[in-house]
């Protein structure tokens, strides 16, 4: 069998591979390098005598696309074939020749949206044996960044949505709480004692780092954001490079405001932003050019293409683009 699945939920997809193999008794390789990945071929033999093989393949899709015959030769074969990616072009040639042949399926992994998370979240705990009422869910939801999410509308739709939070997070976060409760119910009280909004204390720092011209301490700051939770460097740098992107754009958008000359109270108005937050956003504001911050976001989002398609080292294209702020 052969599929490919598709989302940003990365954890979600882990799980139930792992899952998958331990219901087949199968024996997992996962495939990172598109050098050391095998050929299609290679893919689809098995010894004689030896298990059967789930082979996970993370975006590695591209390099065997160019194949059109690919999903021909892997449709015999006895090894369950897993292609992860985040996302997928449509509009290739290959992609769709793929999409559309009878040998290949595709799975969707969403990230939980908006109260979805809040569900998620209890539903985790349960799994785990432990008890958490809704309104302490909904408070751990808000502070791993379930209202931060950044949508994309066409039309009037939601077209896209971008979470700032990721599954790792969150799973890691119910495990510590659970571990405080000590088999008890996970309170309120406990997710204020212990749970820290969701990257944007970090990503201030990193910024404050940035304007001015800090560079180690940058580096250092995006190293501790990197070795905390749980969850693969590629993830976390995507999380992080979207975390910081969006304070840029917050940047840009209070300079435009403040250069029109509007007052904090509509601002406040606008974004829906405690008067703390606008501090540290007018505060920021001041540190970039308007030609620098555009200059900085544009740099980000061009990581965020890479980082997604390139075989280079996540963190290798970080420190590229720390370097170049």
């Amino acid at each position: 069998m052969i599929s490919i699945f598709l989302g940003p939920d990365d954890f979600t997809k882990k799980e139930y591979i792992k899952s998958l193999a331990e219901k087949q008794g199968a024996v997992l390789e996962v495939f990172r390098d598109a050098e050391n990945a095998p050929r299609a071929d290679k893919l689809a033999e098995r010894d004689l005598f030896a298990k059967k093989k789930i082979l996970v393949l993370e975006n590695l899709l591209s390099k065997y696309a160019a194949d059109e015959k690919m999903a021909e030769k892997l449709a015999g074969c006895p090894n369950d074939i897993i292609f992860l990616e985040e996302k997928l072009d449509k509009r290739s040639s290959a992609n769709k020749k793929i999409l559309a042949n009878k040998f290949v399926t595709t799975k969707e992994f969403a990230l939980p949206h908006g109260k979805n998370l809040d569900k998620w979240i209890m539903e985790k705990v349960k799994f785990y044996q432990g008890k958490i009422n809704p309104k302490a869910a909904d408070l751990l939801a808000r502070k791993l960044g379930r209202d931060e999410a950044l949508e994309t509308k066409f039309g009037g739709k939601v077209a896209d949505v971008k979470e700032v939070y990721n599954l790792w997070q969150a799973d890691n976060e119910v495990k510590k709480l659970l571990a405080l409760s000590g088999g008890g119910e996970i309170l309120e009280n406990d997710i204020e004692e212990l749970v820290v909004e969701n990257g944007e204390v970090d990503v201030f720092k990193i910024i404050n780092a940035l304007a001015d011209n800090k560079k180690n301490l940058a580096l250092g700051l995006v190293q501790d954001f990197l070795d905390s939770g749980s969850g693969d460097e590629k993830a976390k740098i995507i999380q992080l490079n979207a975390l910081i992107s969006e304070q840029f754009r917050n940047i840009l958008a209070v300079q435009d405001l403040l250069s029109r000359k509007v007052m904090d109270e509509e601002i406040l108005s606008r974004t829906s932003w405690k008067s703390g937050r606008l501090y540290v956003m007018k505060k920021n504001a001041v540190k970039f050019s308007q030609v620098k911050a555009k200059e900085l976001l544009a740099k980000l989002e061009h990581l965020d293409e890479e980082l997604k398609t390139s075989a280079t080292p996540p963190r290798v294209l970080l420190d590229l683009i720390l370097a170049q702020m």
